[in-house]
């Protein structure tokens, strides 16, 4: 029984890569602006497949939280440096997303 569960979890991390692989990709070709991934995307594993993709930190935006959900969000340089924020929550909240910033300021701020 547990080597089926052990399979069954293992098989699901690896369709979650994929799908999240496949959603940068999507940004990095100027594809789509934004994706949501759902509400039940690990915001650390976003973060793992982005930096294997050769994402980096913003070094000049600051991590951000709220104290209300534990919702973040994550501003990163794509290797072209496009600059996308992950946006998450780190317990119940908002679902997880990728969305170029330009994008994402003009969505929230009316930029």
């Amino acid at each position: 029984m547990n080597a089926l569960i052990n399979s069954d979890i293992a098989n699901a991390m690896v369709l979650l890569r994929a799908a999240i692989n496949n959603a940068m990709d999507a940004i990095e070709k100027g594809e789509v602006e934004e994706i949501n991934l759902g509400n039940y995307v690990p915001f650390s594993l976003v973060v793992e497949v982005a930096e294997s993709r050769g994402w980096k930190e913003d070094e000049y935006t600051d991590f951000e939280t709220n104290g209300w959900q534990n919702d973040c969000w994550y501003y990163m340089l794509t290797p072209d440096n496009k600059s996308v924020v992950i946006e998450s929550c780190l317990w119940k909240g908002q679902a997880t997303s990728i969305s170029v910033e330009e994008y994402n300021k003009w969505k929230y701020y009316g930029e």
